[in-house]
């Protein structure tokens, strides 16, 4: 954004605010419905008490569940989660909360060196409200803080490619590395959204900064990767980087639209109309971004959020201008500000919930019943608590849970693999012969008994 109108800057700072406030406010709704983190995070909460009691250094394995995790995991984030005072899990509660508000201006930003500044801030706006940018779960503490770092990096790409200088190569080469030593998703969507920014504004000196960049993140993330490389060898980084698959992007993107509000979804019409206004004016980079991201592995979804926000600002901004009076255009903005805070609001209820108190103290009890290295079978018949309560139980019991995969991606595939088809066995009611106890959740409430 260039010699931007005083009222344009005026109009775009106001909708930042506005953005900061109403982002604030619907992240803050399903926090305070919860006495707990939202959905997972034990596993990090784990690493982040392993990472303390080994005196700050970085353990070979975190003694999650069976002890078999290594700690190959990109470790910013935890020894943040670390660093804090006080309980982890009390932590994970607010951090990623304020990872997530980070975000925002961070979009705003990107998309003001990308588009206009009316634009930015309706950008910002939109950003705000969709649930797939929120990252406030317990696990946020990591993805948020990525996602956060990554927005930033490509504010400055895209800063570097108009005036490449030293100072901006430095600060996108430090934020591009922090991004990716706090969540692997970030390297391959971070790289291909840089690469994408590059071919629509080519130069040779902006590639020579581009390029600087790059080896600077190269260089700070190579200490992690030499470490993880030479205590559990490259399978362990192959197998992180081929454990979770793409979701179907076109069939998430029908059921649910680019931003969870669901069939409400505010934003894939007003992006539809920014799509046919670019491709009207032969402007290719947002509608490639969002395919791009749909192909990139982990893209799709939070990634892909900014380009999504971006394409439906100026859906919106075509309506701003189509609207012939002021006073038309205030019952405009009210209606359609009303329809995305409250559907937003709805999806984020049903997106972010926390483990029902009654089967954490469940949970705590059991563990302090049996001895220790007891083996569970967790089965829940909610589909939303499942991972939530697999990823928690060894967490809160101490013991062990016989069908918990979370961090087993970065052991082997074939470990991967195996780990995730037990899991749903046991959600279908085979128990398999090792396990000891069944830990069971039936609408809400949780019991236990011995295995056989």
């Amino acid at each position: 954004m260039d010699n931007a109108a005083p009222s344009q800057v005026r109009v775009g700072t106001a909708l930042l605010g506005l953005a900061l406030v109403t982002g604030l406010a619907l992240r803050l709704a399903p926090i305070l419905l919860a006495d707990f983190p939202l959905n997972d995070g034990g596993l990090f909460v784990t690493m982040a008490r392993d990472i303390r009691n080994a005196g700050f250094g970085l353990p070979e394995f975190s003694t999650y569940n069976t002890g078999e995790v290594p700690f190959a995991y990109p470790p910013l984030g935890l020894y943040v989660l670390a660093l804090v005072p006080g309980d982890p899990i009390s932590t994970e509660r607010w951090l990623p909360l304020v990872w997530s508000m980070l975000a925002i201006p961070g979009a705003y930003l990107l998309a003001r060196e990308l588009i206009d500044e009316r634009r930015a801030g309706l950008t910002a706006l939109i950003f705000a409200a969709m649930p797939v940018t929120w990252a406030i779960e317990g696990a946020g503490v990591t993805r948020a803080l990525a996602f956060a770092l990554l927005l930033w990096t490509l504010w400055r790409v895209a800063a570097l490619l108009k005036t490449p200088g030293v100072r901006d190569a430095l600060v996108a080469g430090i934020l591009g590395g922090a991004a990716i030593l706090t969540h692997p998703a970030v390297g391959p969507a971070g790289l291909a959204s840089a690469a994408l920014l590059f071919v629509f504004a080519p130069s040779r000196r902006g590639f020579a900064a581009i390029a600087g960049a790059g080896l600077l993140a190269a260089a700070v993330v190579a200490p992690w990767l030499t470490m993880t490389w030479l205590r559990y060898g490259p399978e362990s980084l192959i197998a992180a980087a081929s454990s979770h698959q793409t979701e179907n992007a076109l069939g998430r993107l029908l059921t649910f639209g680019p931003s969870w509000i669901g069939t409400l979804d505010f934003i894939l019409p007003l992006a539809l109309l920014g799509v046919a206004m670019v491709a009207h004016r032969r402007q290719w980079l947002l509608p490639a971004w969002v395919l791009l991201m749909m192909i990139v592995p982990g893209g799709e979804g939070r990634y892909a959020a900014v380009a999504w926000a971006m394409l439906a600002a100026t859906g919106a901004a075509l309506v701003w201008d189509a609207v012939a009076t002021q006073a038309a255009l205030k019952v405009a903005a009210v209606i359609g500000f009303a329809w995305l805070f409250f559907a937003s609001l709805g999806a984020g209820y049903n997106t972010f919930g926390a483990i029902p108190a009654g089967v954490r103290e469940a949970m705590v009890s059991a563990g302090r019943q049996v001895p220790t290295t007891t083996r569970f079978a967790v089965v829940s018949d909610s589909g939303a608590l499942e991972h939530s309560v697999l990823d928690w139980f060894p967490t809160l019991s101490g013991q062990v849970s016989v069908g918990t995969f979370m961090g087993l991606e970065w052991t082997t595939s074939e470990q991967w693999d195996a780990a995730v088809a037990l899991s749903h066995r046991i959600q279908q009611g085979e128990i398999p012969a090792s396990a000891d106890y069944v830990f069971t959740i039936e609408g809400g409430s949780a019991t236990w008994a011995p295995a056989r």
